[in-house]
């Protein structure tokens, strides 16, 4: 009985600690006001859900009623700076490199890689983007390249039309 009473105190002591520390993290930071959700996951299990229906409007929209045009909350691990006012997103974007350094949470950058276009910054991203704007655009790729990719998409759905016997493929994929 005393060891419970031992490890409940120990678990109360730890996550009382653990919101303490965070909440004195966030008021160092000067975050603007918003809901940091549960440790670790945060909000982003809302977000997720709101970006799977057909309206996911209402997540940003709860938010902006309850704390302003300009909040915060945690997704995708880290704390995130969000911003419904078309003001401070020009203000924001005039000012990138300057005043504000724009980013993905870690997770995000880890997903897609450090040389994805998303993660590049200032006039690498300016030249990359335009090179592949260019290339995309072409008369070359749309002339000759489209027609190579319709064509082996059409090839390979046309094998696909066949009939799949499942318990035959699953026998094939237990024998190999």
């Amino acid at each position: 009985m005393a060891v419970f009473l031992y490890s409940l105190l120990f678990v109360v002591f730890s996550t009382t600690l653990f919101f303490f520390l965070r909440s004195s993290r966030c008021r160092r930071l000067r975050l603007p006001p918003g809901n940091l959700g549960l440790p670790f996951i945060g909000e982003t299990l809302q977000l997720i859900s709101a970006y799977k229906t057909e309206n996911p409007e209402p997540f940003i929209d709860e938010r902006v009623n309850r704390f302003g045009p300009i909040f915060t909350t945690h997704v995708f691990g880290e704390p995130t700076v969000f911003s419904a006012d078309p003001e401070t997103n020009r203000f924001i974007l005039q000012n990138e490199g300057k005043l504000f350094e724009c980013s993905y949470p870690a997770s995000i950058s880890n997903l897609l890689g450090r040389h994805s276009l998303l993660l590049m910054k200032g006039g690498l991203h300016k030249r990359m983007h335009s090179l592949t704007m260019s290339f995309a655009n072409s008369s070359i790729i749309r002339d000759h390249l489209l027609e190579d990719i319709d064509r082996l998409i059409r090839l390979n759905l046309d094998s696909w039309s066949g009939r799949v016997f499942l318990m035959e493929e699953a026998k094939k994929d237990l024998i190999c």
